[in-house]
């Protein structure tokens, strides 16, 4: 759409706000996305999401056999054993995606010995 939108201006169909309106998008936007045209030759938005995983391939196996070897170990513990300098919640949703549950314990109390 920004790019039939850029082409109909381009091309002499009327001005931006007859662009906006007749792609039903706000004025400001189309002048957005032709700045951005105009700077970049870019019509496409830009990519969105996230970071990678910081623990992948091998890092993650790595973690699991912390776990395996540690399997009383807090999160804070497996983070510091990993070396890296991830948080608490990348350790978290990486051993939810190995398949482990962590026990919720009283403040500073193991659930084994």
């Amino acid at each position: 759409m920004r790019k039939k939108a850029i082409e109909a201006y381009e091309s002499g169909k009327g001005t931006q706000s007859d662009i906006a309106r007749m792609f039903d998008v706000d004025i400001r936007t189309f002048q957005r996305w032709l700045s951005c045209y105009r700077q970049n030759g870019r019509t496409s938005p830009l990519p969105r999401g996230h970071r990678h995983a910081v623990f992948e391939g091998g890092d993650l196996e790595y973690l699991d056999r912390l776990i395996s070897e540690h399997p009383d170990a807090t999160l804070e513990e497996l983070r510091d054993m990993s070396g890296t300098t991830a948080s608490i919640m990348s350790v978290k949703r990486a051993s939810d995606r190995l398949g482990y549950r962590f026990k919720k314990n009283a403040s500073r109390q193991r659930a084994r010995t």
